[in-house]
Parts: structure tokens; sequence; C-alpha cells
């Protein structure tokens, strides 16, 4: 039983106990589209302090895109998984079935609750992909460079909804509050040149959005999206004194070679 002021007892399916030791702040009452949710605000006292800059022992920058969701400087991509465009043929039948009931009707408003609820599957399956990824980024690195990026000012284009499909925006927001759970840091960079700079010479090598290598004359060819994950993270760690940070001219890849971190939901 869940009581609330103003309101009373109210009989709900606890999904989850309260862990020991964490103090409920408050209470949210949501309504979704299949159901009713309570959304309880707990404050955790045993979040671990942010490790200190002389504690960090890997680092990475990342760089997110449309056809790749993300790659590391290690070279490492994970896939765009489009639950948007992989369900638009099944919510375009459900709206055209919507736009025949009468409005106001008992079958417009089951119809449009159907419609509503594979809007509400497409954000739980993109949210726990976000998690997935995000989880996986904190526990391999200390510390997580990735670029500021104007999403509205992007969502803009053409591209619009393969932009609001992939959520950098909401990504980010999770990844930064996963690592401050774990004490992990991250640090976000200008990403401006990143893309056009060569991450071994600094030459700049200007490209379309079409060109997907990055082919420089002191004889760097790599996939594109790597050259710009290497280069947040040399606009990241200046100053710090991590190993191998300073010195990732020496070590810089001499060909394209990206392998993917492939990672399923359940949903």
């Amino acid at each position: 039983m869940l009581k609330l002021s103003k309101i009373g007892e109210i009989e709900v399916v606890l999904h989850r106990p309260i862990p020991d030791g964490f103090e409920i702040k408050q209470a949210t009452i949501l309504v979704k589209a299949d159901g009713w949710y309570c959304s309880f605000s707990l404050e955790d006292k045993t979040v671990p302090d942010t490790l200190s800059i002389d504690e960090i022992t890997t680092v990475t920058g990342i760089d997110v895109g449309l056809e790749k969701f993300l790659t590391t400087a290690d070279g490492q991509s994970i896939e765009v998984p489009q639950y948007y465009r992989s369900s638009q043929s099944k919510l375009a039948r459900q709206q055209r079935k919507l736009a025949r009931k009468v409005k106001g009707s008992n079958n417009h408003s089951k119809q449009s609750n159907k419609v509503a609820k594979l809007h509400l599957h497409v954000a739980r399956q993109r949210k726990e992909f976000h998690y997935h990824v995000a989880h996986w980024l904190v526990n391999s690195y200390d510390l997580i460079v990735f670029e500021t990026l104007n999403i509205r000012g992007l969502a803009r284009t053409r591209l619009a909804k393969s932009i609001l499909d992939v959520a950098w925006g909401t990504f980010l927001e999770i990844m930064q509050a996963v690592a401050v759970k774990r004490g992990k840091l991250t640090l976000g960079v200008d990403p401006r040149g990143t893309s056009i700079n060569c991450s071994s010479c600094g030459e700049r090598v200007e490209k379309t959005m079409a060109v997907r290598v990055h082919s420089c004359s002191c004889g760097l060819v790599i996939d594109r999206d790597w050259n710009a994950a290497l280069n947040l993270l040399k606009r990241g760690s200046v100053g710090l004194p991590i190993p191998g940070c300073g010195g990732l001219g020496d070590t810089q890849p001499t060909k394209q070679q990206v392998s993917f971190v492939n990672l399923r939901c359940s949903r």
C-alpha cells in the first residue's frame, strides 16, 4: 500500500524494494499509456567520491554519429539501433486505423491508446539501450571526454528524424548520471574541427559528410569517427597527468580497423 497526503492509501505493485539506507525525498505520480506510476526520488548516501586526477588510469573520447551510435578513441564502435525507424511501418498502420475512427468515440480512444503504447515501447527500448552503453563506458574508463553538441540546432536539419531517434542529448545525460554514481569523471569539450583536423599531425583535411574515411598526407588512414574521437580525447586531456594522453601521436593506428561492441537489449 502507498499512502499519499491528501489522497490516502493506494494499492500498488512494488516492482523493486526500497534499498536499505536510502531515504525517500519525493514521490511523483505519472500517467503513461499503459497505466499509472509512482516515481520515488531517493537520497543515496553511499555514492562514492569522484576520482581525483591522480587516480585516473583509463581515459577515452567518444564521437557520436548517425552511421555508428558512438566511436571511442581506441577504435571501438557501437551500431545505431534505429528503434523508431524499425517500428515505423507498424506505427503507420496503427495511425491509419486511428484516422478512420470517429473522434470522441470509444473506438478512437482505444486506438489512440494503442498508438501511444507503441511510442512508449520505442522510448523504453531506446532508454534501455542508452543505459547499457553508459554502464559499459563507465565500467571501462575512468574519464570519458564527449562532445558538447547543439542538438536543438541539429534537429532542425533534414536529418531531424534520425537525430531524434538516436537521442544523443538523453544518452549524454544518462552517461553523466551513471558516472557520478560510480565516482567516474566525464568532460564535455567543443567538437569544432575534430572531424577535419588530423589526430596525428594536426593538419586540416577537408571532407564532406559523405566521406567516411580520414586520409591524411602524414600517412594516417582511419575511420573519420575514430579520428574525431582521438581529437576529442586530446582536447579534453590537455594538462592532465594521464599516461599515454600526451603521446597519442606515437600510438596512432595506421589503417582503418574498427571493432564493434555488440550491445543487445532484451526488449
